[in-house]
Parts: C-alpha cells; structure tokens; sequence
C-alpha cells in the first residue's frame, strides 16, 4: 500500500470525485423512458446479478448523472442487447447490494442512497420474481450503504456484511435473510469496513470477501462457512476499494477487477481467487481500464463475466460500456 485511505476520504468517495455531488432531482419513472433505449445510462454504484431463470444478466440502480429516476431501473442482458425492463421498482437508489436467490428464484435487493424527491438513506428489503417487484416488511438489519451481499447456495440464505450508518459509523454485523426474515448472527466478523466486495465460490461452499477500507484499508481475504468468518489470506492484490468481484463457475475460481489501490492510484487490473491463494491474471488486448464502482456478474448459461459501467480514472467520467471476459481477454460489446 502507497497510502493508507481514511474514513474523510471514504466520504468524499459518496460523491465519485467528480467535482460535483449527484443531481437528486426527480425524473421520468421506467415506464415513461423511451422503450428504444438501446442500453443503460452512464451510472456507477450499481448491482449487476445473473437471474438463472431468465438466464439473464440484471442491472439494477446506480447513480446516474444526469438523469435521477424517482424509481429505480431493471434492465436484462441477453449477450446481445439492453432491455430495460417494464414495471416500477424500489426508490432510485445507489451503493445498496442485490443477489439473485437460488432456491426461491428471486433477486433480493437491500439499502443504498435513495435520490429524486425523497433522498436518503434507505433499510428496505425488496424483491423481484422477474415480473414484479415486491417490499418485504422486515427492516431489522437497518439503514446503511456501501454493504455487500452474497447468496450462500448451500444454505439457502442471502449473507448481507458491514457497510456505513447515516451517520458515518461503521457496521459489524453479519446478516443473512432466510425468505422471510433477517438473523443477526452473533459471531465475530471482518470487523469495520465499507467498499469491499463479496462472492459466492461454489465450489468451495463458500462467500468470499475481499478489501474494502474502516479506519484502514484492508487486503485482506475472509469467507463465510454459514457458521463462522475466517480469515484466509493477507496476500494477493493490493489492498483497494471500489473494486468488484464475480464467480466464474466454469473456471471456478473468483475474479476481481479495478478498484482504487489508494486516494491518487487506481487499478485496472485482474484477479482470479482459486479458494487457496490470488493469482494475478495478465490480460492481453483491450481491457475495461483503471476504474471502481463497476459492477460484475457471472453469466453461466453463456460462461462469460459481464461487467458494466463504473468511473473510469483516467477521464474522471461515469460509463455506460460493456465488457465481457471470456476466461481468456476482454471484449467490449458494442
């Protein structure tokens, strides 16, 4: 680590550096958008979860200069196209968390930073079927953003971990939602930290996570059994925020890509995690380039990784490309 990223630069990374904060203004719900919207906006602080039953990458959310929608979007990616899918969802909203739940055939979606006219920090818990989005009761777990989630196949439960109270504290807690309700399991975890990223290995029965920063930045690798955290690596990429993180099935390994090593340094760089040890992947061709906030889902029925969006550092812009990584080199698709 060249430097070691505070919690006041955590909060100025809420608003991207862009050098201005998010419009949160009201716009135009789904339904009214040009249905010839061949792609999603610019936006960055967005989820990107594959729907096994509509075998379909799904974006959800995000900031999206300029355009705020008071409700938030669904769009699907087949391998070919965006299609901005119909019907109303939660408040717009970015940094929340969303997985797509195996067992109950639904995405799961928790918290952020709601804009348009009713701004704020959101404790929501919602869910979509594919057709329609539906707000759960249980709110337990509390406001916060800048948490992350993984669905754990071989319990049948959404982990949810850590993530920054309204008022900027950090949080602990490990939670997993069993359908129904939110458990707050009483177990030491990762400890205080914000900006990290999650996945599920399943082929380790296992959720991964890496980095992120609290009252220091972290390079460290832990996973989630079901019962206990454990703390398995301190080697590997250099500590980092704003990164993101998938599980390539076929390959079976996690891959990382991007993220912020520190304030001034970011990186555009790949990594695979094999349930043992990091291995630096170097990529030949066109690459996504040194940028965070990007979002990454696996593709099983195709076996590519989608990734969308995020600020790319070298231009300080908010994208609105997409790239695929077939277990060999970047393609970005047009």
């Amino acid at each position: 680590m060249k430097a070691t990223i505070t919690s006041a630069i955590v909060l100025s990374f809420l608003f991207f550096n862009t050098g201005t904060q998010p419009r949160m203004t009201a716009a135009a719900v789904p339904g009214e958008l040009p249905q010839e919207a061949a792609k999603p906006s610019p936006r960055a602080g967005h989820c990107l979860v594959y729907d096994e039953q509509l075998r379909k990458v799904i974006l959800l959310d995000g900031y999206q200069p300029p355009y705020q929608p008071e409700l938030g979007e669904a769009w699907a990616w087949d391998g070919r196209k965006w299609q901005l899918l119909p019907g109303s969802g939660p408040i717009g909203r970015f940094y929340g968390a969303a997985v797509y739940d195996l067992h109950r055939k639904k995405i799961i979606s928790y918290g952020g930073v709601s804009y348009g006219t009713r701004k704020g920090f959101t404790d929501d818990t919602w869910q979509w079927d594919g057709k329609s989005w539906q707000q759960l009761a249980d709110t337990s777990v509390g406001t916060r953003f800048l948490h992350a989630m993984a669905y754990d196949a071989a319990h049948g439960k959404t982990v949810l971990y850590g993530g920054i109270r309204p008022d900027n504290s950090y949080i602990t807690d490990t939670s997993e939602w069993d359908g129904v309700k939110w458990t707050q399991m009483t177990v030491p975890g990762p400890g205080a930290r914000s900006h990290f990223a999650m996945a599920y290995n399943s082929r380790h029965k296992q959720v991964v996570l890496f980095g992120g920063v609290g009252t220091k930045s972290h390079n460290d690798t832990w996973t989630w059994d079901g019962k206990t955290w454990q703390q398995v690596s301190q080697e590997g990429p250099p500590g980092r925020v704003r990164h993101a993180m998938a599980f390539d099935s076929r390959a079976g390994v996690v891959l990382l890509y991007g993220g912020s090593v520190s304030r001034t340094e970011h990186a555009g760089d790949l990594w695979k995690w094999d349930g043992q040890r990091w291995t630096e992947i170097k990529m030949t061709g066109p690459t996504p380039g040194k940028r965070g906030l990007h979002a990454m889902a696996y593709d099983a029925a195709r076996g590519k990784t989608v990734l969308y969006g995020g600020k790319d550092f070298t231009t300080g812009k908010i994208l609105d490309d997409t790239w695929e990584w077939d277990g060999q080199q970047w393609a970005q698709v047009k």
